[in-house]
């Protein structure tokens, strides 16, 4: 690894604006009665941006900093879904269903804010990790922020106890990492990826990088599974989406997702080509089928609507799954580049879909309270909870009906919205595995062909509960109807989400070539030295997903 120099901090420049305007927040609401912590985490996320736009797109290295055209890609994402989950944030006003006061519930948004732009660092600095250290402190820094939120945001009994669950086991699952990052490192002598890629490939017929190298990919799919929400740590999504916010819902269903492929990403890339590679395959294949029909099925009991979209989180999970498997089983470089490829597009368009969602739903806030024909106090304002509580939304608020009906139907994947393109595009991507080999109980064919097909039956389970939202919506009368009294920040980011989703469905080709040159950058054969693709990442800087 080279030593930190100036032009280490400058490749991690936009991470530095981040660490600074958190730092504005958090003085300003401290010192100053800064009341307005959200405008400021909005304005360090636009200034990163700018700052993302002027570094050159050639790959470099410097530090255990890794700049290329994942690092890119993952850098664009967060910091639009950063800023799409700001707006959600600050129009998220609530108070609790036990709560009869007037007056909404606001938190400290100087603390929020400068919370929220410390989990976008780490999440960047996870995409850009090229050292074990850098990449265990990046995922530590999403992991703390985000129960710190949880805490934050909702302080009734509900919200305390979704903080606390999610705390205890994020502690497990960064232990369980930390386990698996130990073996790389006893393996590799090092704590740089690429020095511990080159050291298990020239040593791969050895005791003891045939011992470790299992376990330390089992640990490290465990430890990613938490933040993907997947079997088998996927227990926890329904009780804490429940007990917090819509927007902490949001930000549960996207983020740690993204931080969850870059892990496996990252380790597949490097380790699949050295030792034991069927067995690493074989088991995303399982993950990804078990995942996607236990999220599924769990969802069409489900009456509470955070608690349908928690399982449907899960299913989303076992749906990424399937390109990380094709990546995985790949002895060519086109199909891990095209595994790659199919996750970050469909991991795109879902987050998108997925927080306009949710914006919508923090849009509509409580629904109308009930008095009692004797007069009396008001009665406790109710936040929306169920589906029956959107019965009728088309007829009072027709745009948010509409928007929620956009992004479940993407959600399903009905064409032409961009999770159609996301599910084909995993769906050609499992396909294209081993093309050539016979069909047989052991070709790595019959096991991608069979995931396939689970993919396409996942995904007609989920339109049953998905239309059963819609049909709510348009098709059943109003019974006390929505207040429509979230902030109008939230209803903002609806809107953009819903023009962002238009656009990927009219034409999804500029992202899915920038999720390709990500891809590509990934696949080690592309550049054996630095495992770094030679194409060049300009259209990926200019676009940004």
């Amino acid at each position: 690894m080279n030593a930190t120099s100036l032009d280490t901090f400058a490749l991690l420049a936009p991470e530095i604006v981040l660490v600074l305007a958190a730092l504005v927040a958090y003085l300003g609401g401290a010192f100053v009665g800064l009341r307005f912590g959200w405008l400021v985490a909005a304005a360090g996320i636009a200034t990163a941006m700018i700052v993302t736009r002027g570094q050159s797109p050639n790959p470099t290295f410097s530090a255990g900093v890794t700049i290329d055209a994942f690092s890119m890609f993952v850098r664009w994402t967060v910091l639009s879904l950063g800023l799409l989950l700001c707006f959600v944030q600050a129009g998220d006003l609530f108070v609790s269903a036990v709560s009869r006061g007037p007056g909404l519930h606001r938190g400290s948004t100087c603390e929020e804010a400068g919370t929220f732009l410390l989990l976008l660092t780490g999440l960047s600095l996870v995409g850009v990790a090229g050292d074990l250290v850098l990449l265990f402190a990046g995922l530590e820094l999403v992991s703390i922020p985000t129960y710190i939120l949880l805490a934050l945001k909702r302080t009734d009994a509900r919200g305390q106890e979704a903080s606390l669950k999610y705390f205890f086991l994020s502690l497990v699952a960064s232990a369980v990492f930390l386990y698996a990052l130990v073996c790389l490192y006893g393996m590799g002598g090092s704590t740089d990826l690429q020095a511990i890629a080159a050291r298990i490939r020239s040593e791969a017929t050895s005791r003891t990088v045939q011992t470790l190298l299992p376990l330390a990919a089992g640990l490290a799919i465990v430890g990613a599974a938490f933040r993907l929400a997947a079997v088998p740590m996927h227990f926890y999504a329904p009780d804490v989406y429940e007990g917090t916010s819509p927007g902490n819902a949001a930000l549960l269903s996207t983020l740690p997702k993204l931080a969850g492929i870059v892990i496996l990403a990252r380790l597949v890339a490097l380790l699949s080509p050295a030792a034991s590679p069927d067995l690493l395959w074989r088991i995303m294949v399982m993950l990804a089928a078990v995942t996607m029909t236990v999220g599924n099925v769990m969802a069409l009991g489900q009456r509470n609507l955070r608690r349908l979209l928690a399982c449907s989180s899960i299913a989303h999970a076992g749906y990424l799954l399937v390109g990380v498997a094709a990546a995985a089983s790949g002895s060519e470089t086109a199909t891990v580049a095209g595994g790659f490829s199919a996750t970050l597009f469909y991991l795109a368009t879902y987050a998108v879909a997925t927080i306009g969602l949710f914006g919508g739903i923090a849009y509509l806030g409580h629904r109308w309270p009930e008095w009692t024909s004797g007069g009396g106090p008001r009665p406790p304002r109710e936040e929306i909870t169920t589906v029956e509580d959107l019965d009728g939304l088309s007829a009072t608020n027709p745009v948010a009906a509409f928007a929620i009906a956009v992004f479940l139907l993407s959600l399903a994947g009905i064409p032409p919205l961009p999770g159609f393109w996301g599910k084909l595009s995993l769906a050609f991507a499992a396909l294209g595995v081993d093309w050539s080999a016979a069909i047989t109980a052991d070709s790595r064919r019959a096991w991608f062909v069979g995931l396939a097909v689970v993919l396409v039956l996942n995904a007609a389970i989920a339109s049953a509960y998905y239309l059963r939202v819609i049909a709510a919506m348009y098709f059943k009368s109003t019974k006390r109807g929505v207040q429509a009294d979230g902030g109008l920040a939230a209803g903002i980011a609806m809107l953009a989400c819903l023009v962002v989703v238009g656009a990927v469905s009219i034409q999804p080709r500029g992202l899915f070539v920038a999720a390709s040159r990500a891809g590509d950058s990934l696949v080690p054969a592309a550049a054996p030295a630095a495992g770094i693709s030679s194409t060049p990442s300009d259209s990926l800087v200019s676009q940004g997903p």
